[in-house]
């Protein structure tokens, strides 16, 4: 060990801003990895609590947003299945509270056991008794400590009103008590701002009361009545079995489901949260695919990076080898530093990680806040797991990249590694370097030729990876390919400073092609990006122009909040906006995610004649505007990519389960519709109301008669205020819109300009591989008369040249990846087939970006070239 500190540690010292470099890229490539599994992590835990919050049953009894009876959970109870211990109805909403600055909050309704008052009970928490009193006929809640001590601090007291607000509905509730909520426990998940109600109260709270007039006119007789046309639903059922139950719950299983009926589906947890993770996959597995990327490109820096430690200690690695030393002894000095690197680099990684995450997070955090059922979504800290997967992760990335350099020095001979000239790679090396190119493409087309009978997205993801991989090894040999075809013109077209660093790559492509091939991932990986961004937004960008023809548009909270159901609107709003003077129609919209074939799909429920009149009467809309006018009843529309990815074609009925059985929708024809990944369904809101007993709206199309009328806009601003709503033009709604799949497409260019900040840290280091290489050649430049300046300019005339290698290489793979990645993978994925749309104006951007990226790193190489004297020059060898 003492040898190994003194040549191994010692030089690392010595040579300390090489070492910065490694360190730098193993670092950056371990960021990706650790922020990639947070984000993973935080989505799939955020999604969880959205789908299946408080999810410690033992069965589910659930059918998705659409909600359960409230009787089946009667149903289950009456039928005293064996092994069931106890049937739990659950209400799960996202609410807001007015009185703490509509801060968000989770409404829990559940029924009410003395269970909960004893320390140990299954919720984890301690309850703790407020004293107020219900002075004024308030609804009893409790609430989470953090949420009760933000009340206090406004100055209310415990026995004023809690306003609770659930999107136009608010109701005053009496605090009688507050939760201690401990880590572990079901709660925690959902935040610190959770308020509990009873069961019955918070089922009745959360829909659509009876119409204005409706008590007057039926006196006590209007909330029964009520009740009977939209009985109460719950958003989940849980059934929790007894020992017997668990050791045979398929039993328990089938005997709830026969209870059960049509009107809901019985799912174990695995198959509960299987449609969520089906989504979130694809989602996590773009978040890693970045960060393998970036470990890839950083394999490619270390690995340059150990050969100038090998280019430069030849005389050394002679000397030791001439004294006795053996061939493992050579190998391990080199692991030895690549181990110390690579802890080194991946100790700084895991914290900036653990920041990259959380800029991720604070760029979405208003998205991120309203599209899960817990607003407080943050980026978390890595697991154990996490940490020590990613520090492995460094160690392995710098030993693997020290295996190839440290093995060609150790088998050189001592008398040609004394004489300090530059050795030449043997055929049994080149032999296999190209079998291990060939191998890993080959492997990658069989995998995406067999991917139908893989596991979903290995075959895609993976062999895409592979293939990738294996072109980017094989980029010294195009390189190679490259030079000598344009060798001939170069050397005519080129000023002698930029001949002589053609001349220099013609020499050795091996060492600038794996510079080259860097360049060329982070290149073609922002193509493909650019590509498949263009290729999206383009006709995503046509087709919200066509469908938002209204003149305003009104909602509740916000707009996220709007789209992802959290903030509902009574019906009535529709109804008093279509009475007000000057309006010509008022379409409402209701949008829940249902369940079906195994994923979360997305329902619309529209006024579907109403909002094709309104349309076509401003000469706009879509193509297929026509087929609105066709939805009635149970006749729906399915989008394009629903019929591609669930096999459905006009005449095809779709079972969804309803309040009194299976809902039969009957499929009339198909539209191009972008609203959803997996699909979407649209259904007339009038019979959807019937089908689900939900007559909620999220947004409304308002046309008015005149779009200029003051006087109108006043009028609809009245009843906005009245029902405290907020409201959005057309242009602003498409603005937003646009701006969300963009912002999109801006955190994949991020996470790709870490593999650019890699790929410039490799030119670094391959320029002082030349450096070192072409000492003598520079010394004797400079002693025939050769300008410094000349020097500098030949050193970046190299750098230059692998720019537009790099720049070449990454646009030949980064199209055909985009052709991929439209007309494999996302069709796969999403049913959508788009038309590939180069991006000339950004790849241009992206070359220029390339190239003086890789300029400017030439810098310090070309400066340090000159800071060479000729005498020690002329005697290096």
């Amino acid at each position: 060990m003492s040898l190994y500190r003194l040549l191994s540690l010692r030089y690392l010292f010595h040579r300390w801003d090489r070492a910065a470099l490694i360190v730098a890229s193993i670092a950056l490539g371990v960021a990706t990895l650790v922020s990639a599994r947070i984000l993973n992590a935080m989505v799939e835990t955020a999604t969880n609590q959205t789908t299946t919050p408080l999810g410690i049953g033992d069965l589910y009894v659930s059918n998705g947003e659409l909600g359960v009876p409230r009787n089946v959970a009667d149903d289950l109870d009456r039928a005293e299945i064996p092994g069931v211990a106890s049937v739990q109805p659950l209400v799960v909403e996202r609410v807001t509270l007015p009185v703490l600055a509509n801060r968000p909050a989770v409404l829990v309704g559940a029924e009410l056991s003395a269970q909960l008052l004893k320390e140990n009970n299954t919720l984890g928490v301690k309850v703790h008794a407020t004293g107020a009193f219900n002075l004024f006929g308030g609804r009893l809640v409790s609430v989470s400590r953090s949420v009760y001590d933000a009340w206090q601090q406004t100055g209310a007291k415990k026995n004023d009103p809690f306003p609770v607000k659930y999107g136009t509905k608010q109701i005053d509730c009496v605090v009688v008590a507050v939760l201690d909520i401990a880590d572990d426990s079901p709660l925690a998940g959902l935040g610190q701002n959770v308020v509990g109600m009873e069961l019955g109260q918070a089922a009745r709270f959360i829909r659509a009361g009876p119409p204005d007039g409706g008590a007057a006119v039926a006196g006590t007789l209007a909330e029964p009545a009520w009740e009977a046309m939209f009985p109460p639903r719950v958003n989940r059922i849980d059934l929790y079995l007894t020992s017997e139950g668990k050791a045979d719950r398929d039993r328990v299983q089938s005997a709830a489901l026969a209870v059960v009926g049509d009107r809901a589906r019985v799912n174990t947890p695995e198959v509960q949260g299987q449609s969520t993770k089906e989504i979130v996959n694809g989602l996590q597995l773009g978040f890693l695919l970045c960060s393998a990327g970036a470990m890839v490109v950083g394999l490619f820096l270390v690995y340059n990076a150990l050969a100038v430690t090998v280019a430069e200690r030849r005389h050394d690695i002679g000397i030791l080898r001439s004294v006795g030393a053996t061939r493992p002894q050579i190998v391990w000095m080199f692991a030895f530093a690549a181990v110390a690197l690579g802890v080194i680099g991946a100790t700084l990684g895991v914290p900036l990680g653990i920041g990259l995450a959380k800029a991720t997070v604070a760029q979405f955090r208003v998205e991120l806040g309203t599209s899960f059922l817990n607003a407080d979504v943050h980026a978390g800290w890595p697991t154990v797991g996490t940490v020590g997967l990613a520090v492995l992760a460094g160690v392995a990335t710098s030993v693997l990249a020290a295996i190839v350099p440290s093995v060609q020095a150790a088998y050189a001979e001592p008398a040609d590694a004394v004489r300090r000239v530059p050795g030449v790679v043997g055929g049994a090396w080149r032999t296999a370097h190209r079998a291990a190119c060939a191998s890993l493409v080959a492997g990658g087309v069989a995998l995406i030729f067999t991917r139908h009978d893989l596991p979903p997205r290995v075959g895609a993801f993976g062999g895409m990876m592979a293939a990738l991989i294996g072109l980017l090894l094989a980029a010294p040999i195009f390189v190679g390919l490259f030079v000598r075809l344009l060798h001939p013109l170069l050397r005519r077209v080129l000023p002698i400073e930029a001949r002589l660093a053609a001349d220099n790559l013609t020499r050795s492509p091996g060492r600038t092609g794996v510079v080259i091939g860097a360049l060329g991932a982070g290149v073609a990986v922002m193509i493909q990006t650019a590509g498949v961004g263009k290729s999206n937004e383009e006709p995503f960008v046509a087709w919200l122009d066509q469908m938002i023809q209204a003149d305003q548009y009104v909602f509740s909270d916000n707009l996220m909040s709007a789209t992802w159901s959290q903030a509902p609107m009574e019906p009535r709003v529709v109804e008093q906006l279509r009475e007000v003077p000057g309006v010509d129609r008022a379409t409402g919209l209701r949008f829940v995610h249902p369940e079906y074939n195994g994923t979360i799909v997305f329902l619309i429920a529209l006024d579907c004649r109403t909002f094709a009149e309104a349309v076509s009467s401003r000469g706009a809309g879509p193509p297929d505007l026509e087929k609105y006018k066709r939805v009635s009843g149970t006749r729906v529309l399915v989008s394009d990519n629903f019929a591609v990815r669930h096999g459905v074609k006009p005449g095809d009925v779709l079972l969804f389960p309803g309040s009194k059985g299976n809902v039969a929708l009957t499929v009339v024809d198909t539209v191009v519709d972008f609203s959803w990944n997996r699909g979407t369904i649209i259904m007339d809101r009038t019979a959807y109301a019937k089908q689900f007993d939900d007559d909620r709206v999220d947004l409304c199309h308002i046309f008015y008669k005149n779009p200029d009328d003051a006087a109108t806009r006043k009028r609809v601003a009245a009843v906005l205020a009245k029902f405290g709503l907020q409201s959005t033009d057309r242009t602003t709604l498409r603005t937003f819109l646009s701006e969300l799949v963009n912002r999109m497409y801006v955190l994949a260019y991020l996470q790709q300009i870490i593999v650019g900040v890699v790929a410039a840290l490799g030119v670094v280091t391959a320029l002082l591989i030349s450096v070192l290489q072409r000492k003598r050649e520079l010394g004797l430049l400079l002693a025939v008369g050769a300008t410094p300046g000349q020097v500098i300019r030949s050193v970046l005339a190299e750098a230059v040249l692998m720019g537009v290698f790099g720049t070449i290489l990454g646009i030949l793979i980064g199209l055909p990846l985009q052709w991929y990645v439209l007309k494999v993978v996302l069709f796969e994925e999403s049913g959508f087939t788009f038309d590939v749309l180069v991006p000339w104006k950004q790849a241009a951007a992206i070359a220029i970006g390339a190239i003086t990226v890789a300029a400017l790193a030439g810098l310090l190489p070309a400066i340090h070239a000159v800071r060479t004297r000729i005498t020690d020059a002329l005697a290096y060898e």
